[in-house]
């Protein structure tokens, strides 16, 4: 990958001299599976790409921000994710796992019970 492959150095009317109009329509270019449309949409994927990714590079994959489960207890807190840090009996299926591992379609899903962000 180069700079020019997001931004254009000559300047856009969008931010960052971005290629695209918005950081996701950027990314939409190289990632066009994540655009959708999906019937359930993971709603920080829609807002902006960079919530959860580091587009310059990270040492978590696939360019986090953090590692799971941390990056998803950012904002959901109070699930059964997070009894580890409360000091609860957590679920033996979730100890010491990621998030990831069964919400694997946390961009969105077209799954009837994709609320979950599963299949």
């Amino acid at each position: 990958m180069q700079c020019t492959d997001c931004h254009n150095p000559h300047g856009t009317p969008g931010p960052r001299k971005l290629i695209g109009h918005t950081v996701n329509e950027t990314c939409y270019n190289c990632h066009a599976e994540k655009r959708g449309p999906f019937l359930w949409e993971h709603n920080p994927a829609r807002e902006a790409c960079i919530t959860c990714h580091d587009p310059h590079g990270s040492i978590h994959r696939p360019m986090l921000v953090s590692r799971p489960p941390m990056l998803c207890q950012q904002c959901h807190l109070g699930t059964h994710s997070d009894v580890a840090l409360t000091g609860a009996r957590m679920d033996f299926r979730v100890q010491g796992r990621s998030c990831l591992n069964c919400h694997s379609q946390i961009h969105g899903s077209n799954h009837p019970r994709g609320f979950v962000f599963k299949e």
